[in-house]
């Protein structure tokens, strides 16, 4: 059968499901999302836990006060002494719902945010299982299903990955359109994927194009002679994408160029366990509890990637049909779920050894985000019906569901068992009760599919959907205990500190790497209190909510020089001269039972000048600064190759006054009894230009990794300003290919030839 053929519903039964619209579903599915998290959509709690409270929520908060000023954030100066901001990706500065954020109060817009990317998620898996299976019941399940999977409610951490995940459906089923009918729906396929592409979820866009790209080539090896419009179409759709996302993806690539990962995080840390696809089954198998939340003993990316026991049986019941489509995707999520299990398979680690993008996945068990949305596309196809006349009889049916039920029934009490005889003492009875509550939840799902067959009147059958569809949720939504709410009030700013609060331009805290790595992984079972500890002890990005310069922050891309410099020195006692230089005036130290911020003298300001130039190559850079009798006061270390355009050769005398900082911008007057040199204790990067008396001079790193330029003797007015021209470059080509999408699509439409000849 062609990949383009549907299946063939059976058409009495969609006559009697034709009143589940899109509009009708959509209501279903916001009732659905009020009832998962009613305190977030009522403002009376927020959610905390883990990454949102210590990532995503600092990252939004730094974001809107940036929108505020009237900035836009390429530069952020408050951590990592200093670091692209916009060139992140995940910060979502270019994405446009993040205006529901920027202009609501934040504490309440933020959850609201990932609250609402559920529903569009829902909504978007509704649409394209109904182009695909043309079953609206079927289709109903699998938005369900999606919306409201283990992995997405894990997701609502991340602002940037529920909503790439919210935008994956969209996106599949616009590109998929755009090849077959061309016109317009082109401009709709580029504006999803470029949606999505803002939105900043790069593993989940990622594994997007690769699925899109796998269906495309097998459109073209199986196609019906339309193999020449597909690949142009696609094509161009690949193309309108990249021009309108060019403004985030040109700063991205330049920073990917120039930084690296996050050091301390191996690549295939976090892997599915080798027991992971039982969790399919039994949520909580082989997990351990923090905080009330159940995680896998391998991995501390998601708590969960459940679907619904109905689900995976459903999906592996659309083997049934012979369709190529199916087929593909059912081996396509198989692939997955065996590179989610990272080395313990030959295969992740050939493919990581050959194809250097997987390293953007970072952790293998983000593989698991393809098979959670194939998953329910493959359920919906085991949902629908054959034609009658090739439909199976009833009994025979029937005794098919018993057989089924009856070994799901027993899959689920085995793995019960396995976990008894294997687990602590404290964790079986819930995993115990997890398990049961979903052979419950299965065993009434089926009987609600036998009670929807039998029913014959519209009005019953319409109540008998919808107590399965709800069904559907409950089963998701109870699937494993999810993290605690708490109230609003615990972003407020101004959190009360036992020193005064270091500037920028002045000062910088610094929390030791072995500190934050002794409570890194440590919880306390209060979660509000957790959280104000580590908001304290300034953990991850805490720092931004208080406008805090720090010396380190959590971020997926660092500096390659930031990097190489604190990932050698910060996770031993970082030498004194270091310390002086990046201005560290506090450092949170650890005593018997608590933690205490501990005032430090001797840092100096952002900018200093007049030091003696040392020129020598990076290795000896690195080893002269980290050494305990270097002086920075006194010198700075310069690359050999700057010599020539440096005349000053011994320490002088320099006066800073009026020195303004700002994130992007740093002005002052200075006057050098000598010709000599001014040096930033900021992160060296080529964006950055100097100016001195508005003429450009050259920006050299200072220190291995920090910065510095060249000033005569005498007066001057000297700036340092961020200017990232692959920014601007990529602003205009987006520009100018939305122009090109809004002109396209607003063109007058071209009437048929036969509509022509009768307007004649």
């Amino acid at each position: 059968m062609p990949l383009s053929s549907k299946p063939a519903a059976n058409p009495a039964s969609a006559d009697r499901d034709d009143w589940l619209t899109p509009r009708c579903f959509a209501v279903l599915l916001a009732l659905l999302t009020l009832a998962s998290y009613p305190q977030i959509i009522l403002g009376l709690q927020t959610f905390v836990y883990r990454d949102f409270g210590l990532f995503s929520y600092p990252i939004a908060y730094h974001l809107r006060e940036s929108f505020w000023r009237g900035e836009l954030p390429l530069w952020n100066p408050l951590s990592n002494c200093g670091i692209p901001f916009l060139a992140q990706w995940n910060t979502q500065v270019l994405y446009p719902p993040a205006l529901f954020y920027l202009l609501f109060p934040l504490s309440w817009s933020l959850g609201v945010f990932c609250l609402l990317h559920l529903f569009w998620g829902g909504l978007g898996m509704f649409l394209l299982a109904h182009r695909w299976t043309q079953n609206r019941p079927a289709a109903a399940f699998a938005g369900i299903v999606f919306a409201f999977n283990g992995l997405m409610f894990n997701s609502l951490m991340w602002p940037a990955t529920v909503a790439g995940l919210g935008w994956m459906p969209w996106v599949v089923w616009l590109t998929e359109r755009a090849w077959r009918e061309g016109g317009r729906t082109l401009v709709l396929a580029a504006v999803a994927g470029a949606m999505q592409m803002l939105s900043g979820g790069t593993e989940v866009t990622l594994l997007t194009w690769v699925l899109l790209g796998t269906l495309t080539g097998f459109e073209v090896i199986r196609g019906n002679g339309q193999r020449g419009k597909t690949i142009w179409r696609t094509g161009l759709v690949v193309l309108l994408v990249s021009g309108l996302s060019a403004a985030q993806l040109l700063p991205f690539f330049d920073l990917l160029n120039y930084s690296r990962h996050q050091e301390s995080i191996s690549a295939t840390l976090w892997p599915m366990p080798l027991t992971g696809w039982a969790n399919f089954f039994v949520p909580l198998f082989h997990c351990r509890s923090y905080q009330g939340v159940f995680m896998q003993d391998n991995q501390f990316w998601t708590n969960s990637y459940y679907l619904g026991v109905a689900t995976v049986v459903l999906a592996l019941g659309a083997l049934r049909w012979r369709q190529g489509r199916v087929w593909l995707l059912a081996a396509l999520t198989g692939i997955c779920l065996m590179l989610a299990l990272g080395d313990a398979t030959p295969a992740y680690s050939w493919l990581s050894g050959h194809v250097k993008i997987i390293g953007v996945m970072r952790f293998p068990i983000k593989f698991v985000i393809l098979p959670v949305f194939v998953l329910p596309l493959l359920a919906a196809w085991g949902l629908t019906e054959k034609q009658p006349d090739i439909a199976e009889k009833n009994n025979r049916r029937g005794g098919t569901w018993g057989l089924i039920w009856t070994a799901v029934t027993a899959l689920i009490l085995g793995i019960l068992w396995w976990n008894w005889r294997s687990r602590p003492a404290d964790d079986r009875i819930a995993v115990l009760w997890n398990g049961l509550s979903r052979a419950v939840f299965f065993t009434a799902m089926v009987a609600g599919w036998w009670l929807v067959k039998k029913t014959t009147t519209p009005a019953s059958r319409r109540l008998w959907q919808l107590l399965l569809l709800s069904l559907v949720w409950l089963d998701l939504y109870q699937q494993a205990p999810r993290p605690q709410t708490v109230s609003r009030t615990i972003y407020e700013p101004g959190l009360s500190r036992p020193l005064p609060a270091p500037c920028f331009g002045g000062a910088r805290a610094m929390v030791p790497f072995t500190t934050g790595a002794t409570f890194g992984h440590l919880f306390l079972p209060n979660v509000k209190t957790d959280y104000l500890g580590r908001r304290f002890m300034l953990a991850c990005n805490c720092n931004l909510l208080d406008d805090l310069p720090a010396c380190d922050g959590f971020f997926p891309l660092y500096l390659g020089r930031y990097a190489a410099l604190f990932y050698t020195c910060y996770n031993s006692s970082t030498p004194d001269p270091l310390l002086d230089f990046i201005g560290a005036s506090e450092i949170l130290v650890v005593e018997t039972n608590h933690c205490e911020w501990i005032p430090r003298s001797g840092g100096m300001p952002l900018l200093t000048g007049g030091q003696k130039p040392v020129f020598t190559d990076d290795l000896a850079a690195v080893q002269m600064f980290t050494n305990a009798n270097f002086n920075p006061r006194r010198e700075v270390c310069l690359p050999a190759e700057a010599k020539p355009f440096i005349a000053a050769s011994n320490e002088t005398t320099v006066k800073i006054s009026a020195a303004r900082y700002s994130a992007q911008r740093i002005e002052a007057e200075v006057e050098a009894a000598s010709p000599t040199v001014l040096v930033a204790a900021q992160m060296y990067y080529h964006p950055w230009r100097a100016y001195v008396d508005g003429r450009p001079t050259r920006l050299w790193p200072a220190n291995y990794a920090f910065q510095a330029f060249a000033i005569p003797a005498g007066a001057h007015r000297v700036k340092l300003v961020y200017q990232d021209r692959r920014f601007y470059l990529g602003a205009v080509i987006s520009l100018v290919t939305l122009a090109g999408c809004l002109v396209f699509y607003c063109r007058p439409r071209r009437r048929p030839p036969a509509a022509e000849a009768l307007m004649g």
